[in-house]
């Protein structure tokens, strides 16, 4: 097998790079910028492992994008099927971290933690009762894997559960009330919280919007999907307003979250800067997929989360 090289994105989740450096059959790549990237993939690199992209990538000696993150809505994908460029990703990989990173959200609101935080800086001693998850209607949008999680651990929390997803029918898993999207707003009525863990819709469109955020009045809503499904503006003027109790983003409609967003100095707000998804579990994990691929590339085995397969792909 001829040797393969692999660049690495500066921008990777935390384990990826001590993964990558275990592996005697790769040259690794670690350029510190994007055009370090574009120039080790010009030299006649095959392999790029990221979750960020950009089009001056895609070069002909590309072959395979090992993705570092679940979403896929970055990506070229007709493009990418049209240079026989292999897809894969990190689907899975995040699912139980997200899923905690969620309730830590969740509980960081209902429990009042992050107003608490504020007030810790100040020096401030404020009793801030908080509420009981108990007895709480929860809306989950969004059941994959990382969503199938938060369902499997919300069911200890004494919490009533609907679940929303695309492909109502197609759904096998732990709760016994699932919905198609067209029931969104029925069920943003009905809960207490929303949580979303869905991807991105393909026109980047907002899933959550003025109309949901007033069906789900003195609620809370949390992100753990992506930023583009909850339309920023109306979310500010709910939670400004007093109409929403609060919100948990880990995700923003721009990121980095621009530092004049309202959305830093909201009470009711708790931010993190998208890592819901790292820990250090994360390499070895990603690693079992990425070694199940690299043996695919090189025609030994099956390919793991493969997206884009285009046919006659040889390292």
């Amino acid at each position: 097998m001829s040797t393969i090289h692999v660049v690495l994105h500066p921008k990777r989740p935390p384990g990826v790079e001590h993964f990558l450096r275990g592996i005697p059959d790769i040259v690794l790549h670690c350029p510190d910028d994007d055009a370090g990237v574009t120039r080790a993939l010009e030299e006649g690199a095959s392999v790029l492992v990221t979750y960020v992209w950009q089009d001056a990538f895609l070069v002909p000696s590309l072959r395979w994008i090992a993705g570092a993150g679940a979403g896929i809505e970055q990506y070229p994908l007709d493009r990418l099927r049209a240079h026989q460029v292999v897809l894969t990703t990190a689907a899975g990989v995040h699912a139980e971290c997200v899923a905690e990173h969620a309730f830590a959200l969740l509980l960081a609101l209902t429990r009042r933690i992050g107003e608490s935080v504020r007030n810790m800086t100040r020096r401030q001693w404020i009793e801030l009762p908080g509420e009981e998850l108990a007895g709480k209607k929860l809306g989950i949008v969004g059941l994959g894997r990382i969503g199938e999680a938060v369902a499997r651990r919300a069911q200890n929390w004494g919490v009533s559960l609907v679940g929303v997803k695309r492909h109502p029918d197609r759904y096998q898993g732990c709760l016994t009330d699932v919905r198609g999207v067209e029931q969104l707003l029925p069920v943003c009525e009905w809960a207490d919280i929303v949580l979303l863990t869905a991807p991105a819709l393909p026109d980047r469109s907002a899933l959550i919007g003025a109309r949901e955020l007033e069906l789900l009045g003195a609620g809370w809503i949390v992100n753990v999907g992506r930023g583009s499904l909850i339309d920023e503006n109306a979310l500010i003027r709910a939670l400004t307003s007093g109409n929403l109790r609060g919100a948990g983003l880990d995700v923003t409609a721009t990121e980095p979250l621009a530092a004049e967003s309202p959305l830093w100095n909201l009470p009711n707000v708790v931010l993190s800067a998208h890592n819901a998804g790292d820990s250090p579990g994360f390499g070895p994990r990603w690693g079992a997929i990425f070694s199940a691929n690299l043996a695919a590339f090189s025609g030994r085995g099956d390919w793991c989360n493969r997206v884009v397969q285009p046919p006659g792909v040889v390292p």
